[in-house]
């Protein structure tokens, strides 16, 4: 499969970074890692491969941000019960962990999608949410990168088999991490109750 992605992308390089720019701007993923293997093969320059997948990633976190903080409400209001529901509890970890929320959100498998939604209903404002959403897109790239970079072309089928297992086992992380967090949550405002009740 590796194979023939790479020679698509030396036939095509220029539609290639076009298509790695927007598919950073909809999702995270691991497309880094083989961007990475596809600059090792010599099938893409790494300076506009590395900028396509920071850019995407930049503006797509200020597009769901933009969206949110305009339409977010109107959004939730009109989300079945479940949904609803699901966000509200989202938009709680973010107030309580919000750096850390921002820098891990877009890791597990399909998170990134919705990730930043919750931010831009937050009262975080923009300014200081760029810098942030800044970071937490070089790292990914970064590790990401790195990693398809280091492991080399040759490496493809065992990176494609062991990544296919790592989205959903982080994505498992993500949940488990949550709903404790969520617990804590809960746990804190029902000491804070119980404390604003003693006489």
């Amino acid at each position: 499969m590796f194979e023939t992605i790479n020679q698509w992308v030396q036939q095509y390089q220029q539609l290639a970074y076009i298509l790695i720019f927007t598919y950073c701007v909809s999702k995270s993923s691991i497309l880094p890692v083989f961007a990475g293997m596809l600059v090792i093969a010599e099938s893409l320059m790494p300076v506009p491969a590395l900028g396509a997948m920071i850019a995407g990633g930049i503006v797509g976190d200020v597009a769901r941000f933009v969206l949110a903080r305009k339409y977010g409400d109107a959004i939730v209001a009109k989300l079945p019960d479940s949904l609803s529901g699901w966000m509200r509890k989202t938009l709680r970890l973010f107030e309580h962990y919000g750096i850390a929320y921002i820098m891990l959100c877009r890791y597990p498998h399909g998170v990134r999608s919705f990730g930043v939604f919750p931010v831009g209903m937050s009262s975080m404002s923009f300014i200081r949410f760029l810098p942030l959403s800044i970071v937490s897109v070089l790292i990914w790239v970064g590790l990401y990168f790195g990693l398809g970079f280091s492991l080399g072309a040759g490496m493809s089928e065992l990176v494609e088999q062991n990544l296919a297992v790592l989205s959903p086992m982080l994505l498992l992380v993500f949940v488990v991490v949550g709903w404790l967090a969520l617990r804590r949550i809960d746990k804190l405002e029902k000491r804070a109750e119980q404390a604003i009740d003693e006489p």
